[in-house]
């Protein structure tokens, strides 16, 4: 079901390699187990898959459409699960889960339209739509549990010391020992809130994929200045975009407009070292955005 040449067969292999490589080999009769402990129709893979494997199908009991999603990384998967439990409502519902099998049975969104793909609503309202999507969460109250704070991504830039202007890697540094010193306000995070993991669900919108942070609220916006790839309007430069976008939160959630720019500087740098890892190469948006930040 998962194929060779499938970027998310790679990605498994290249992310957790001998266990990712176990973890494919076994698949199969996995799925089978999954199926059999729900009840549930034979599993289809929805397409664009990165690095956990999701597939829709229906319960046999009563014909509830329902999304599945497992992989190799049990505790990150589980992380995710207790995130989405917190903020339920605002999150896909969570409707089963096997910490043992590293499953988590979902909700199905529909229409599931991702907010990159809303065509009609142009990047102004997309903003906003994010913007009341960070108010919610972080109204939340913080939760226990065994998510990492951001502190810990600092240590991601190592990868780049040598390949890019150390005055960069120095200013990315700076800006996580200093915005993650006063932990007062912190909150738990989606971490990874973007165009691509909001969906539209009947008449509201839901979030997916979070990858679960403690830290400052404040960057939660961060993500979304950078990523998806493809989500920035081809009318207007990349720097008016990320400014406008500022703006719109600025009024919207009253976040610190310098704030706003010194994360959103320090998460493309993160997007780059990640990246630069993978293929020794830097290229992309992530690093166009940090040169765009960087003053």
């Amino acid at each position: 079901m998962i194929s060779p040449d499938s970027n998310l067969y790679k990605n498994i292999v290249t992310t957790w390699k001998t266990p990712g490589e176990q973890w494919l080999a076994q698949f199969p009769t996995h799925i089978k187990k999954i199926e059999a402990l729900w009840n549930l129709e034979p599993i289809q893979p929805i397409d664009n898959l990165s690095f956990h494997f999701v597939g829709a199908t229906k319960r046999r009991s009563d014909g509830l459409e329902v999304v599945i999603k497992t992989g190799c990384d049990i505790e990150s998967l589980d992380r995710e699960r207790q995130w989405l439990r917190h903020f339920n409502g605002v999150a896909a519902q969570v409707l089963e889960s096997d910490k043992n099998l590293g499953v988590t049975m979902m909700e199905r969104l529909v229409p599931g339209t991702t907010l990159k793909h809303s065509k009609q609503l142009d990047d102004d309202a997309q903003t906003l739509i994010i913007a009341e999507m960070i108010r919610e969460l972080n109204s939340r109250s913080i939760i226990s549990g065994a998510f990492k704070h951001l502190a810990e991504l600092a240590k991601d830039l190592d990868v780049l010391e040598g390949a890019v202007d150390p005055r960069m890697l120095s200013k990315a540094r700076g800006i996580f020992s200093e915005l993650t010193f006063d932990r007062s306000q912190d909150r738990l995070l989606h971490g990874d809130l973007h165009h691509d993991n909001i969906l539209k669900h009947k008449h509201s919108w839901k979030v997916i994929d979070p990858h679960g942070y403690i830290g400052d609220p404040t960057f939660e916006m961060a993500v979304m200045m950078y990523n998806p790839l493809d989500a920035y309007p081809v009318n207007r430069p990349l720097r008016k975009t990320l400014e406008r976008r500022m703006s719109i939160l600025n009024e919207y959630i009253n976040f610190d407009m310098q704030r706003m720019k010194a994360w959103a500087f320090a998460a493309a740098m993160i997007s780059t070292a990640w990246d630069y890892g993978d293929t020794k190469k830097l290229l992309g948006i992530p690093f166009l955005v940090a040169q765009e930040l960087r003053s």
